[in-house]
């Protein structure tokens, strides 16, 4: 059946303002965030083995070892084409090296990675969008600490593409979440030759079986358009995920309770403009969740931080200046460090850390870590920085991001920041 070709590139092109999307910085008031500057632990820029091309999420192998996975861009003729590609350093301090294998097995597929997540070196995800070398189904791949598999995740009835935009490698299966364009009706046009084609955006929720990748069902949403952005599990029947509701502008939540997925509200965070990025779960089984707020009154847009502290949500207060989350990791001593971009008359990345106060409750107090800004080609071309991912270790925090000069193909980086984490 013909497909249409525009709805489909528009879909691309969402996907692909996720994925690159970037924004500005600014300074930031002493009385939202700490600067005080620790001499002891400067960031170090490190040479990424790519280029033209995005790193959308760092992961901790163990004893040292941490990789890093997105996605290179070339041209076919007039065709943009994504080639995955993960990174591997072996230890703090060393060069990363391309995971060649990872590359290799892909193959032919034309698909970014979205997202990289580990349970141990011997069982490691990606996934990604969905690729006509996979007759349309969504690409994932997997690493059993031997061998790269491809492990293809059909799409919705009637759906004309998807993404998987987030992966929760656990004991018991993997979770996945993202997008799924669905066809709702076609009307031939003999004018014009073509169908015109009417289609709504919803989301998608996957589990892994040990076999294949199993489509657990969402709850049905009035809007046309909403999508998952991230999926943690605290354990089996406890698994959470969280995006963007279109029928109200705001962030989304969903939580799985081994049985059913269902929405879930939660004042000062869904009820509001703007849209959750990414969650985290830490050691005792709180859930962090990092994104952006959208203010109904002036248009800005400020970070959003909420907390479950296992019985209800509590939204974090964040520095009062313009910026929006991407990625989040847990820290010891109850913390987060969060990575994404300021907003501002220049676009670099951001990277703030948040500690609790003595009492233990969602108070406390962010420091502005000072996130080494990529060096530019040419100063004189305006660029874009944008963290996406960020992980800690005993080498301390790993950042990676894009930069993306004006004209010119966008350049990964990596920051690492020493210290243990």
């Amino acid at each position: 059946m013909p497909k249409s070709s525009r709805r489909r590139s528009l879909l691309r092109a969402a996907v692909a303002t996720a994925a690159l999307s970037v924004t500005l910085p600014i300074s930031l008031p002493a009385s939202a965030l700490d600067g005080t500057a620790d001499p002891a632990r400067t960031w170090a820029s490190e040479a990424v083995p790519f280029s033209g091309g995005n790193l959308v999420d760092v992961v901790n192998m163990g004893r040292g070892k941490t990789w890093a996975a997105g996605f290179t861009l070339h041209m076919e003729g007039k065709v943009t084409r994504f080639q995955p590609v993960v990174a591997e350093r072996s230890g703090p301090g060393g060069a990363w090296a391309p995971v060649a294998s990872a590359t290799a097995a892909a193959g032919a597929v034309n698909s970014r990675i979205n997202a990289v997540d580990a349970n141990g070196p011997g069982d490691v995800w990606l996934v990604g969008d969905d690729a006509s070398a996979l007759d349309g189904r969504v690409y994932t791949q997997h690493f059993d600490g031997t061998r790269w598999e491809v492990v293809p995740a059909d799409l919705p009835e009637k759906a004309q593409a998807a993404s998987l935009l987030d992966v929760d490698t656990r004991r018991g299966g993997a979770w996945a979440v993202g997008f799924a364009q669905i066809e709702v009706s076609r009307t031939w046009n003999e004018e014009k030759g073509g169908w015109i084609i009417e289609s709504r955006h919803a989301g998608i929720a996957r589990h892994f079986d040990g076999t294949a990748w199993r489509d657990v069902p969402l709850p049905e949403l009035p809007s046309d358009y909403w999508y998952l952005n991230t999926v943690q599990a605290v354990s089996s029947d406890d698994v959470w995920a969280a995006g963007y509701d279109g029928a109200s502008g705001s962030p989304l939540l969903m939580h799985y309770d081994g049985s059913s997925w269902e929405q879930v509200g939660a004042p000062g965070v869904t009820d509001l403009p703007g849209q959750a990025q990414s969650l985290a779960v830490t050691e005792e089984g709180e859930v962090w969740l990092v994104g952006e707020d959208w203010s109904p009154e002036d248009g800005s847009t400020r970070a959003l931080v909420a907390r479950r502290d296992g019985t209800r949500w509590h939204k974090v207060a964040v520095p009062d200046v313009p910026a929006r989350l991407y990625g989040l990791t847990v820290r010891s001593g109850g913390g987060i460090a969060v990575v994404g971009q300021t907003l501002g008359a220049q676009r670099e990345a951001l990277a703030w850390a948040w500690r609790p106060d003595a009492t233990g409750t969602a108070r406390g107090r962010w420091k502005d870590l000072g996130l080494v800004q990529p060096t530019p080609t040419d100063s004189s071309v305006p660029t874009e920085n944008s963290a996406s991912g960020v992980v800690g270790g005993r080498g301390g925090l790993t950042v990676v991001g894009t930069s993306a000069a004006e004209g010119a193909w966008p350049q990964p980086f990596v920051a690492v920041r020493p210290g243990n984490h």
